[in-house]
């Protein structure tokens, strides 16, 4: 019993460690899953248009918060003071800007519902229609 036990706390640990979290982009934005390299320019603010031309709006949390941070480790692969530093490379040079910070995961589903091109990220996505999953790539090439 014990091992029983023992072998279900890991398999929960490991399920929970393994749901990173999930790139969500409004629905007018694109309808198909998001290489890791696309991403990675995306949230760095050097892709700032869709294949379609429509200007990206890219929503964060706050560099502080464990989401960002683990969302940049396993989705981004890099780690969050790199894309802080190309943020501020941008801004200070006044080739671009920042992507703009959000207070918690509500706020994150609301404004990426109303803004047309928005992308941003959640733990656990409850998708409303204007919303989509993009699911990267990446986490399924690993």
């Amino acid at each position: 019993m014990r091992l029983l036990a023992t072998w279900m706390l890991v398999l929960y640990l490991f399920c929970a460690h393994s749901t990173a979290a999930q790139v969500i982009v409004n629905g007018s934005a694109i309808d198909f899953p998001l290489p890791a390299q696309e991403l990675r320019l995306i949230f760095s603010m050097q892709k700032i248009y869709w294949p379609d031309g429509q200007k990206i709006q890219v929503f964060i949390l706050s560099p502080s918060s464990e989401l960002h941070k683990e969302f940049c480790f396993k989705q981004l692969d890099m780690m969050p003071y790199m894309l802080q530093r190309r943020w501020d490379r941008l801004v200070y040079s006044g080739t671009g800007e920042r992507p703009i910070i959000l207070k918690n995961e509500v706020e994150m589903q609301e404004k990426i519902a109303k803004t047309p091109g928005s992308i941003g990220y959640l733990a656990e996505p409850a998708l409303s229609g204007n919303n989509r999953v993009a699911r990267s790539l990446y986490e399924a090439s690993r």
